[in-house]
């Protein structure tokens, strides 16, 4: 059991990672960060101060819409919200260094915090104990409504784009964390998962 919350915490360590490299990057971050980037852009919150209030209305609204079906043990997401907010902070300082005014090379730290963020996902899944708030909200979502996750994923990612974005016009009249990175992350986070599932297999089914 404390080989599985290392091997969960060393997950959402190295998912806060991709996300400080993607906020450096400037060209957008994934879509799950979208909304703590704008609202640090225009105030004095910081990305992960943001990230934990979110969290935590994740899981509030899970409760309203799980009610007695919500498993107790789920409310361990609220410390760990908290966790992931302040590993996020640590890791936007102590990746500084990444930010650039270069195209070119916002792109490379863009595209080097999505396949962290895709490595960090693949590694917080593994030991199957709990989910981080952003996806407990879609498993709730599922459970309620007869859609598959991956398009429950889906529809609240590219909501929380939609909100960010408008946000973002309305509190300084331009695009704040919500650019082309944002896309390319929206696909390339998934497809690191999958290409990692996949290696795993292979090798799996090569040893077998």
């Amino acid at each position: 059991m404390w080989g599985r919350w290392v091997t969960f915490l060393l997950g959402v360590f190295v998912m806060s990672v991709g996300i400080a490299l993607s906020v450096h990057g400037q060209l957008g971050t994934a879509p799950i960060s979208t909304f703590p980037a704008v609202i640090d852009a225009a105030t004095s919150w910081t990305v992960g101060g943001v990230t934990v209030v979110m969290n935590a209305v994740f899981v509030l609204i899970q409760i309203i819409i799980l009610r007695r079906r919500f498993p107790l043990f789920q409310l361990v997401q609220l410390p760990i919200a908290i966790i992931f907010g302040t590993l996020i902070d640590v890791s936007i300082f102590l990746t500084s260094w990444a930010q650039t005014d270069n195209y070119l090379l916002q792109w490379v730290v863009t595209i080097m915090g999505a396949i962290i963020l895709g490595i960090g996902v693949y590694i917080q899944v593994q030991p199957k104990l709990l989910y981080l708030p952003g996806e407990g909200i879609v498993m709730a979502l599922t459970q309620v409504t007869s859609a598959r996750f991956g398009t429950m994923k889906q529809i609240v990612d590219w909501s929380l784009v939609i909100i960010a974005a408008v946000v973002s016009l309305m509190m300084m009249q331009q695009l704040e964390g919500v650019r082309e990175g944002t896309v390319f992350a929206a696909f390339a986070v998934g497809g690191v998962v999958k290409a990692i599932d996949n290696l795993r297999q292979r090798r799996a089914a090569k040893n077998g």
